[in-house]
């Protein structure tokens, strides 16, 4: 099999990497490629509060990385009224970044949006007719973001267990098993802005920014206390390794870098309110907006369901006031979501997505370089107290040099 038919070997730089004599040949890739797992960190103990920082190895097309977050938390003494927060499960991960490079922040979400994102990407997960609890003693089966091997402290039919917006019932040891899933690349079948890991000019750097009790807890009993040292975690790398065809290195189209970034922005007030993207440009295309909103201070904050009693029209603009595409209020677009992909996911968490890839990339991204003053509108129709929208948005954008 020859190099050439994939086009001839004159890349000298692959994502501001200089390389060998390299092919762009993702059919010929495709081919010759094998997937890989390997652990990028092993079992290490969480810095509760604080966080652990992560070098990847330099091996091959790294297109994704699994965080498993595992172990116990032990609370002791006079329970009180302690009562676990909206941060709970999810954002017991409060920050996760990945920066290559110089490329800073590739990755920069919550644990919460960076699940949410898992469901919107891959078909195959739901969290259909898996229990967990949220904000009452009664078990809920949709919506939840969870899948049935994971543990937030306690599930099922467990009579004690910790569970966002409730009193934890009693002093004890609460199991965590959580995972989730970084996508490096956009798709994990065409590999459009995964990173090239094989070279010791690489650098790729992981942070995971843990939550504090404060976060964790929006109220805790005076007398208790908490144990997190138990509380470890580990991440896998996804990759595929890089194969030479006739001399010549080969690889997958790497022109672009993928780019998952939260914005959080104030909601002073109830009523139609613009939010603007930041980090428009030319060289990015906007792949998906999705975005939830909390009322509430600090770790008393609740997020509104995604529903026509809390959001009126949802809509977004560019320009003047150019106007694609809007729905009458939020039970709308949190229809056209479950549709999209399979799980509710603006009933516990109150996300809503527009979504411009998942049908047709080609036709539906959208240019953020012609495309001036892009805005999200959102008709809220509670008033908020200390009203705060997180807004993610996921960009494809060129590398600094691309193969």
């Amino acid at each position: 099999m020859n190099a050439s038919k994939g086009g001839p070997a004159q890349v000298a730089y692959i994502q501001g990497v200089q390389t060998p004599a390299t092919a762009v040949a993702p059919a010929l890739f495709a081919q010759w490629t094998r997937r890989m797992r390997f652990a990028a960190q092993s079992s290490t103990a969480a810095n509760i509060g604080s966080s652990n920082n992560i070098q990847l190895k330099k091996t091959g097309v790294i297109s994704a990385l699994e965080i498993r977050v595992s172990g116990s938390m032990v609370i002791g003494g006079t329970i009180g009224t302690t009562t676990a927060s909206y941060e709970w499960p999810y954002n017991l991960l409060k920050g996760i970044k990945l920066s290559v490079n110089g490329q800073s922040q590739l990755v920069d979400v919550r644990g919460l949006d960076c699940k949410a994102n898992e469901y919107m990407t891959d078909k195959e997960v739901n969290d259909r007719g898996v229990a967990q609890r949220v904000g009452n003693a009664t078990a809920i089966q949709q919506g939840t973001l969870s899948l049935s091997s994971e543990d937030w402290g306690g599930t099922g039919a467990a009579a004690n267990y910790i569970a966002p917006g409730l009193n934890v019932a009693a002093i004890g040891t609460y199991p965590i098993d959580l995972t989730f899933v970084v996508p490096v690349a956009i798709s994990q079948v065409n590999l459009v802005g995964s990173l090239f890991g094989q070279s010791q000019a690489t650098n790729i750097n992981l942070e995971l920014i843990w939550g504090s009790q404060s976060e964790l807890f929006s109220a805790f009993g005076g007398a208790a206390t908490l144990t997190t040292t138990s509380i470890v975690f580990d991440v896998t790398a996804v990759a595929y390794s890089i194969p030479v065809v006739d001399g010549n290195t080969v690889v997958p189209d790497l022109s672009q870098l993928h780019g998952l970034n939260r914005v959080p922005q104030p909601v002073p007030s109830a009523g139609p309110l613009e939010f603007p993207l930041p980090g428009t440009g030319a060289g990015r295309t906007l792949a998906r907006l999705f975005w939830n909103t909390y009322s509430g201070a600090a770790a008393a904050a609740v997020p509104y369901a995604m529903n026509a009693t809390n959001f009126g029209e949802v809509a977004y603009k560019f320009g003047g006031n150019d106007v694609l595409e809007t729905v009458p209020n939020g039970a709308k677009i949190r229809a056209i979501n479950e549709r999209s992909y399979n799980t509710d996911i603006g009933k516990v968490w109150g996300y809503a997505c527009w979504d411009f890839i998942s049908q047709y990339a080609l036709r539906d991204l959208i240019d953020l370089g012609t495309t001036s003053d892009f805005r999200l509108l959102q008709n809220l129709l509670q008033t908020p107290t200390s009203g705060m929208l997180h807004l993610t948005q996921e960009t494809l954008f060129a590398a600094a040099v691309g193969a």
